[in-house]
């Protein structure tokens, strides 16, 4: 019994550990010079790689209805038993959960050192890319492979390791069972360029449009060259058409094309599909959150009437970055160097006002090359509870190829590693049976 799976990302090593532990034999393909590349990156590699807060309440899918049934509260346990028995110590940070070293090498080390102690039973072919997915009439599963020769360069695009040139090797080969793993879009350097979604076309069916998420708004205003570099606490919602659809709070990074931050990547998702529905996008933040409107217009009234004789710039001096106050009094018509108590009632409010409102407009996300998932893919309709096609049962699909996208904090790599156990589990159990 022989148990195919393609992509070497976090999904594709999971299910390959998992089916060597139940006894099948298995070919990894990946297509790049190496697995696990994206896991190297994962939390500014430090690799927080679940989360003790767990549940459909965070992730996102077009079914969301059905999130409960692929994502259980007990799934983090097996998880974690998954990688203390592979040897590897964690430890818990707010709720998420990181290798003891905070490396992401570690977890990639664990992985790859428990394929190796499976010998002949467990290989692994890089370079090697899948181009078509054939189910058999005898139930068993064809893929037809492009194998690059091991002297060839990347082209020059460099997100294909060499498979447009002339020097490769066409082959094909059957198994009992296909996992498909093969990423999505987000960091293609990596080798998730999008490839999965074509084997799944073949296959005869249709995705849910893929859009970057969790990755930095860009905005068409002109005015954040001059806050480039600032970090702020703040609160960012987001409008679609006129119509809030999210709120997150966090530190805000300023850059000089927009906004940046863990709270933009939670709600960039919702950007990226309305800009590309060609809606109108825009966000706000408000940068003291831990005032009311009303009683930061009436705290800068009072500061007016006492530091009165203060020019503007030394009467905003430790109330925001300094950068901040800056664009503001510009926004409102007020010279750095003019007299506090010359400041008309209604610029006051103006400047209360956007510390509690900074509008801007979102012209796009930064592309699938700066996010770190993406949204959209295979609809959870096309699949059942163990991960396999409802159309053809002996084929699985996992990880980001599917239309499931979570929150910052390990919540996508829990994804990737549970749906490759499971569906690992299902193939295994069921080519044994």
């Amino acid at each position: 019994m022989r148990i195919g799976i393609v992509g070497g990302g976090a999904a594709g090593l999971a299910a390959a550990v998992t089916a060597c532990q139940l006894g099948a034999e298995v070919l990894l393909l990946e297509q790049t010079d190496r697995v696990g590349k994206k896991i190297l990156s994962t939390g500014n590699g430090k690799c927080n790689f679940t989360n003790s807060r767990m549940g459909a309440e965070y992730y996102h899918s077009e079914t969301a209805d059905l999130l409960p049934c692929f994502v259980p509260q007990d799934s983090v346990p097996r998880v974690l038993d998954f990688f203390s028995g592979l040897g590897m110590l964690y430890r818990e940070k707010n709720g998420g959960y990181y290798p003891y070293s905070e490396q992401a090498q570690t977890v990639l080390d664990v992985l790859r050192f428990a394929l190796e102690s499976y010998g002949e039973r467990a290989q692994v072919r890089t370079g090697c890319r899948v181009e078509k997915v054939l189910p058999l009439k005898d139930g068993r599963v064809s893929l037809e492979l492009l194998e690059k020769e091991p002297d060839q360069p990347p082209d020059a695009s460099g997100k294909n390791g060499g498979f447009q040139n002339n020097k490769n090797t066409r082959s094909r080969l059957t198994f009992d069972r296909v996992i498909l793993a093969c990423g999505g879009k987000a960091a293609p350097k990596t080798g998730s360029d999008g490839s999965g979604y074509g084997l799944l076309r073949q296959l005869g069916l249709s995705c849910v449009p893929v859009v970057p998420s969790l990755v930095q708004l860009r905005c068409k205003e002109k005015e954040f060259s001059a806050v480039a570099g600032v970090r702020t606490q703040a609160v960012v919602r987001l409008f679609v058409d006129g119509k809030q659809t999210d709120e997150q709070a966090g530190e805000v990074q300023l850059t000089d094309y927009g906004i940046s931050g863990i709270p933009v990547f939670q709600l960039s998702r919702h950007a990226s599909y309305g800009v590309s529905r060609g809606q109108t996008v825009t966000a706000s933040l408000d940068v003291l959150p831990r005032f009311s409107k009303e009683q930061w217009t009436d705290f800068l009234f009072a500061r007016k009437k006492q530091f009165g004789n203060r020019a503007m710039e030394q009467f905003c001096s430790g109330l925001l970055h300094k950068k901040l106050c800056a664009l503001f009094l510009k926004k409102c018509g007020i010279r750095p160097n003019q007299r506090a108590d010359s400041v008309s009632d209604d610029q006051i409010r103006q400047f209360a006002g956007l510390c509690k409102r900074w509008q801007m407009t979102i012209e796009r996300p930064n592309g699938f090359d700066m996010a770190q998932v993406c949204a959209g893919g295979l609809s959870l309709k096309e699949i059942n509870r163990d991960f396999s096609l409802k159309k053809y049962p002996r084929i699985y699909v996992v990880g980001e190829l599917l239309d499931v996208d979570g929150l910052c904090g390990g919540y996508n790599l829990h994804w990737a590693w549970m749906s490759g156990m499971e569906a690992a589990s299902a193939a295994a159990g069921a080519a044994n049976t």
